[in-house]
């Protein structure tokens, strides 16, 4: 046994590593990288915040124009709308073509035995019979059954047509709406960031002084409630930008997940100097498509009354046939009808149709008209009333819109005035840290009124177009001509 020297015990042998240190330490750096990476990448929740802001939609400028005219191009209840539309047009010459002369062809080919041959002569043979039969039939009178289903199915085309244009006018007030809800809570934004700087600004000025001596703890945890404040009002007001941009998108008909950003109007396309409720109701009774629909829709049900009365008249219908056939051999005991050669006849004539019983349902089918008349009636006079209403609802909005505007201004003003007047007293001791955040409050209330007030308006002249009935596009002066 050797000793080393000091009494230590010397190792019997030292087994040199199997890899050299500065390796190892690369190779953990390596694996420490990979499994990091791999770990943020499986969690996006994890991921910085820039990484986080490559997953979000991409922002899209948009403007009011844009917004109204995709809406009006994209949205796919109005292209269904239109097909409607159109399949009424349809039925309208549906119901005309009863005016016009009918031709009916037919052709029967038919293998068997004839009775009497099977019966008379032995030996009768199985032939063809060849039927051709050529009918025109033209409606000479029918009491009113023609032309009240294609009256009643020409007021069911204005109607739709009308309905059209209320989902036109819907869709433009829909997207200006929406684009001014997102403009606003877009100035939203705009203010609460301002409101943040300013809650931080003085959070800095209390600890300034606290630190100085100057100011009280009290001043530094209000000014730190006041930035948790406008950091959360700052979150909730982008979260609502957010759900407006969503909205907006939904009215354009788009599909791709995209972030509108509202650009500022310059003057609102609505505006109106002096509304009138009651110098305007000519006006949205002659352009409202609700009331166009409604007027359409009692004019089809009076249409339909006069059809369902007139099945109880009789009809004249005038008639031309040729027929033509092919008789076998000895079918016949007939010497004047020739055998095996084709067989001829041409007949005209008229026919009158006379209705007598029918089991009542003529009875049900007119008190069943009767009634969707009374309805259509009802109808038409509750349209009315809410035309009236909506106009004076509009206007009430608008002066009350104004009147909020104008004082929001003022507030703001003096707001600002106030702001100034405690900032310079602050400076020179004369008030508390806290005085001047009540004073920021009332300035960052007072430009929030400004505003809710300021697109309100905007918002109640869309409201009063829409009720006048002359809502139209940007650019445009009035609605596409109605039915």
């Amino acid at each position: 046994m050797s000793h080393a020297p000091h009494g230590r015990i010397l190792p019997f042998s030292h087994t040199p590593p199997l890899l050299p240190s500065g390796f190892l330490r690369l190779f953990r750096l390596a694996f420490l990288f990979l499994f990091f990476w791999g770990f943020f990448s499986a969690s996006p929740a994890l991921l910085p915040v820039a990484a986080r802001a490559a997953t979000d939609p991409a922002t899209v400028p948009v403007t009011l124009d844009t917004a109204v005219s995709r809406a009006l191009s994209a949205r796919p209840d109005l292209r269904a709308e239109t097909a409607r539309v159109k399949s009424a047009r349809e039925v309208v010459g549906q119901a005309r073509a009863a005016e016009y002369p009918q031709l009916v062809a037919s052709f029967q080919t038919i293998y068997g035995n004839s009775l009497f041959g099977f019966f008379l002569f032995p030996n009768y043979e199985y032939e063809d019979l060849n039927l051709l039969t050529f009918t025109l039939t033209q409606d000479l009178l029918d009491f009113g059954k023609t032309g009240s289903q294609v009256d009643q199915s020409r007021w069911t085309y204005r109607a739709e047509e009308a309905r059209k244009l209320t989902l036109w006018s819907q869709t433009v007030r829909d997207a200006e709406s929406g684009y001014f809800t997102l403009l606003a809570d877009q100035h939203q934004v705009r203010a609460d960031e301002k409101s943040l700087d300013d809650a931080r600004l003085q959070l800095a000025r209390a600890r300034l002084r606290y630190e100085t001596g100057s100011g009280i703890v009290l001043d530094v945890t209000r000014a730190r409630v006041n930035v948790e404040a406008a950091r959360l009002a700052l979150i909730r007001s982008r979260d609502q930008v957010r759900t407006d941009s969503v909205n907006l998108a939904q009215i354009m008909g788009m599909r791709k997940g995209v972030r509108l950003v509202a650009q500022e109007v310059v003057r609102d396309p609505n505006e109106i100097l002096a509304p009138d409720p009651d110098r305007d109701l000519p006006v949205a009774l002659s352009r409202r498509p609700e009331w166009k629909e409604a007027k359409a829709n009692v004019r089809a049900a009076r249409a339909g009354l006069r059809n369902s009365r007139s099945q109880n008249y009789p009809t004249l219908n005038a008639l031309v046939q040729s027929f033509t056939a092919t008789i076998p051999r000895g079918a016949l005991p007939f010497t004047y009808i020739p055998n095996n050669s084709p067989y001829s006849t041409f007949n005209f004539g008229g026919v009158l149709t006379i209705p007598i019983i029918a089991g009542g349902a003529m009875i049900h089918q007119t008190a069943k008209a009767r009634s969707d008349l009374m309805a259509a009636l009802d109808t038409r006079e509750s349209v009315r009333l809410q035309v009236a209403a909506d106009l004076r609802r509009a206007a009430i909005a608008i002066s009350d819109a104004r009147q909020q505007l104008r004082e929001a201004l003022t507030e703001e003003e003096n707001a600002l005035k106030n702001e100034t007047l405690v900032e310079e007293a602050y400076r020179e001791g004369q008030v508390q840290s806290v005085d001047v955040m009540d004073a920021q409050t009332s300035l960052r209330q007072a430009r929030e009124s400004v505003i809710r007030a300021r697109y309100l308006l905007m918002n109640s002249y869309v409201s009063y177009q829409y009720a006048r009935g002359t809502l139209a596009p940007p650019g445009e002066t009035a609605v596409p001509p109605g039915p």
